[in-house]
């Protein structure tokens, strides 16, 4: 079982997003950097995290997670509750609760909610055994809704970066930017990229050029095309962009290396 790391509560209370915001009616785009739990206190405008939005209703909780971009189309009130977690068994259950949660006992997290704000502003110490039970109660109460939608949009989320990575090993002279790859796999580049990079450990831009550069040493060493001609095959620019990326990776001009496995090839070391 994974360890539990309490989370670090930064900030918790109620918020008029009409008083934060001087004008227009909507806040501007920010990327997270922890999980911030939203419940909203009265109907109004739209919430988009990410490649999802919804209208604000009081029976549906917001949870945005660390890395998301969001922003807010007012009017917006609600109870919240920001909290730190990098690691562990309960962030890895917030990671898994969906972004919007339409609640079945709206009273019940108001409950929660409303002992936090209690708890938290008139304590002049703060109990801080009683707001982190109240926290990993709101933690427990959300687990009833990570299951199929979790395991659902962690499979779909799969699906998709094989398609992908299918893709661009088919498409390597194509334009394989972010915003093109990420419009293929019907995402937004910056939950495109997010996802990806978790998934495969690479950003798109270093998976492709790897990708390029193993398809340029297949033909290096089984063909006489010319560098200008491989590099075309590839996908670079210039011949002189893919001989600067290929010893950057290789640490070797790519007729060199082409020389090296011929020698080795030479002397029975390949077979």
């Amino acid at each position: 079982m994974d360890k539990i790391f309490l989370p670090e509560i930064v900030a918790l209370g109620i918020f008029n997003a009409q008083l934060a915001v001087k004008s227009g009616g909507v806040t501007k785009n920010r990327r997270t950097t922890m999980f911030e739990i939203e419940l909203p206190t009265e109907d109004g405008g739209t919430s988009y995290i990410d490649d999802e939005c919804r209208e604000i209703k009081r029976d549906t909780l917001i949870v945005a997670k660390p890395g998301q971009i969001r922003h807010t189309r007012l009017p917006f009130k609600c109870y919240f509750v920001h909290l730190i977690l990098e690691e562990g068994e309960l962030f890895d259950r917030l990671s898994r609760i969906p972004t919007f949660v339409r609640v079945k006992d709206r009273e019940r997290y108001e409950q929660i909610f409303e002992k936090l704000c209690e708890c938290y502003n008139t304590n002049l110490y703060r109990d801080i055994l009683h707001l982190q039970s109240l926290i990993l109660e709101l933690i427990h109460i959300l687990g009833d809704y990570t299951d199929a939608s979790s395991h659902t949009g962690k499979r779909r989320d799969r699906e998709t970066i094989e398609r992908v990575v299918d893709y661009v090993k088919s498409n390597l002279t194509s334009d394989l930017s972010l915003e093109e790859v990420s419009r293929f796999a019907s995402f937004s580049p910056t939950h495109f990229h997010n996802l990806f990079k978790k998934a495969t450990g690479k950003t798109l831009r270093d998976f492709v050029e790897e990708q390029r550069i193993q398809k340029s040493i297949q033909l290096l060493i089984s063909t006489d095309l010319t560098l200008s001609e491989i590099a075309y095959e590839c996908g670079f620019s210039s011949q002189s962009y893919f001989s600067y990326a290929f010893r950057k990776r290789m640490n070797i001009p790519p007729r060199e290396y082409a020389r090296r496995i011929y020698e080795r090839y030479g002397e029975g070391e390949l077979l």
